[in-house]
């Protein structure tokens, strides 16, 4: 019997459709910039960022309300606020919304509002996290700093609408954020990627030097030190990896081949996948960072856009794709079969993000109309409907939901 927790469903559905719209939006933004006349008021672009955010903040909320208690073997009792924090992120995305038609009148209730779920839903993972686990606890560091980013995210937006003038670099502010979203990915990971390849903790030591420098960059973000913090950040994502063993032996293990567990095959199946997604997801992180880094030195358009499209479509992307699968049944009630997996959706994210670095770097050493490129976003939005179509066919009949 699947034990499902039906709390969790509206903030995966309302992720799905605020990334197709946000992906829409930048989709129309990135042919406007190439040299499409789009007959689109500008305010509407703003509405990309905001989208994209309120987008995978969602998600995380929704995954966490329902993988916290588990790690903790605790039941979930705080269902109603874990409601109304949704309600207040989706009404934030809302009048943000509406702040384009009716004025920036919206924008600080918009921010207030935001601040007010993120705050709500902070304080009841802290309290889950209270209760002592079992093993890992490095992880629960991950999530708090995760949680803490994610408040000085919010409380940075919510200053700059009542109107205090809040110098901070563009690239600084929005890596705060994404800082927030990875810590919550290495603290997923800390406590899944080792057990899944027969390893029974990440690497004692390696580990902690990665929680120490994710700490550093993060302090470094507050501070407004953004090259320091980038090359900190670095040397976490690499230490990180090292520690879970991706860099050193990331193996399906060997019994699984000759065992008579007619489940072997469908386990096979899903380290294979999701080996895969998980180096290609550090891959594309280093690369973003080492552009944020060019940034740091060398301000320039092309380096702001790749030092974020590299992380977010990515890192954060390819991780989402590979993590989905696995958070799902629990939250909808049906098991993903992963033998029936393949790699397109990967591939045509991959092209998506191949045209992205093309348009952006392409003009600067050739005469090329950047139009052949900018339907990077149209690609996203194809490689999204393939990977919704092949998690939806993969799916059993929905089980006995209880909870």
């Amino acid at each position: 019997m699947l034990l499902v927790s039906t709390w969790s469903r509206p903030f995966v559905k309302a992720t799905v459709v605020l990334l197709f719209i946000g992906t829409g939006i930048g989709s129309a933004w990135m042919l406007m910039l190439s040299g499409y006349s789009m007959g689109i008021p500008a305010g509407v672009f703003a509405l990309h960022r905001e989208f994209q955010t309120g987008a995978i903040t969602l998600l995380i909320m929704g995954v966490m309300y329902m993988l916290v208690p588990r790690i903790r073997s605790i039941r979930f009792t705080n269902v109603r606020e874990a409601r109304i924090s949704f309600v207040l992120m989706i009404a934030s995305l809302v009048m943000q919304s509406s702040a384009v038609v009716v004025g920036s009148s919206m924008i600080l209730v918009a921010a207030v509002t935001r601040l007010t779920a993120v705050a709500l839903f902070s304080l009841l993972v802290l309290l889950m996290l209270r209760v002592a686990p079992r093993s890992g606890r490095l992880a629960d560091h991950y999530f708090t700093l995760s949680l803490s980013m994610l408040i000085a995210y919010s409380a940075l937006h919510t200053a700059a609408a009542v109107g205090m003038n809040i110098k901070m670099e563009p690239l600084n502010l929005i890596y705060i954020w994404m800082a927030s979203v990875i810590f919550t990915i290495f603290g997923v990971q800390y406590k899944v990627v080792p057990v899944f390849f027969n390893q029974s903790s990440p690497m004692r030591g390696v580990d902690l030097v990665a929680f120490i420098s994710a700490l550093t960059s993060a302090s470094m973000l507050v501070m407004q030190l953004f090259a320091a913090a980038v090359a900190a950040m670095m040397v976490s994502a690499l230490a990180f990896a090292y520690s879970i063993y991706l860099m050193r032996r990331l193996t399906i293990p060997g019994f699984l081949y000759t065992s008579q567990d007619p489940q072997a095959t469908e386990k096979i199946a899903r380290l294979r996948f999701f080996a895969t997604l998980l180096r290609v997801a550090y891959i594309a992180l280093l690369l973003g960072l080492i552009n944020a880094l060019l940034y740091a030195t060398n301000p320039t358009f092309h380096l702001y856009d790749l030092a974020i499209h590299m992380v977010t479509m990515g890192f954060i992307g390819i991780t989402i794709m590979n993590f989905m699968p696995i958070m799902l049944p629990p939250i909808v009630g049906r098991n993903v079969n992963y033998t029936r997996f393949n790699m397109i959706p990967l591939i045509v994210l991959l092209s998506a993000i191949a045209l992205r670095v093309s348009w952006n770097l392409m003009p600067y050493m050739m005469a090329v109309d950047r139009v052949v490129f900018g339907i990077s976003g149209l690609v996203t939005v194809a490689a999204m409907i393939l990977y919704i179509n092949m998690i939806h066919a993969s799916m059993d009949p929905p089980a006995h939901v209880e909870g």
